[in-house]
């Protein structure tokens, strides 16, 4: 069975690649509503074809569905592409994730702490726990699972969870700067009240769409 990334990688390349084709033949007009017609009838294609493995069809059915209903606002030519930003940068080049280890993780963590965060790692996360921050954004780590969740040699092995209150573009922003993505769980309620809970993944490797950084335009 496909890995997701690399799978949900593949769709959104071809996505673009034979779009690029089209217009460049002059068979699709360069323009949003054009485009967007375009790969919403490519996704209803490929989908018939079952052309991807069946680990993308939920993302595929969902993108269909955007498309129905919000027409040109579903943006799916620059969703294509900020997936294929993001996920080019946390890759080899032979389109494997990199592994995720603790170095990159703590500096995840020094960036937090450096941008007013409060970062809490050393006690358990085992049930409903409340952590007060008088207002300060917070990260919140379990020791005992964080400690499980790394190999002898300091790669992450097992999936981790990282509760998070404040300004979650920003975590993701900076989780991106470390080679992290993050995959959410929930906005909100989690074990740590008011905290939401996010998800780091062996190799970034995750099974849905990881929350996308801040698009860079460098």
């Amino acid at each position: 069975m496909a890995e997701f990334y690399q799978e949900l990688h593949q769709l959104v390349s071809d996505g673009l690649s034979e779009l690029d084709g089209s217009v460049a033949a002059g068979k699709t007009p360069n323009n949003p509503v054009s485009e967007t017609h375009f790969l919403s009838a490519w996704i209803t294609r490929v989908i018939k074809q079952q052309r991807y493995d069946h680990c993308v069809a939920k993302t595929l059915l969902a993108w269909q569905q955007q498309a129905r209903s919000l027409g040109k606002q579903a943006q799916l030519k620059q969703k294509f592409e900020h997936i294929r930003w993001t996920l080019s940068g946390v890759q080899t080049e032979i389109g494997l994730n990199r592994p995720v280890d603790s170095d990159g993780v703590h500096a995840f963590y020094q960036a937090l702490e450096a941008a007013g965060w409060m970062v809490t790692t050393g006690y358990e996360v085992n049930r409903k726990v409340t952590h007060h921050t008088d207002g300060q954004a917070s990260l919140v780590v379990c020791a005992t699972q964080a400690k499980a969740a790394f190999s002898e040699e300091g790669v992450l092995i097992k999936p981790l969870s990282v509760y998070v209150r404040g300004d979650s573009q920003q975590c993701i922003d900076l989780a991106y700067e470390n080679g992290l993505l993050l995959y959410k769980v929930t906005d909100y309620k989690s074990l740590v009240k008011y905290h939401g809970e996010y998800i780091l993944q062996p190799a970034n490797a995750g099974s849905h769409l990881p929350e996308l950084p801040t698009l860079s335009r460098d």
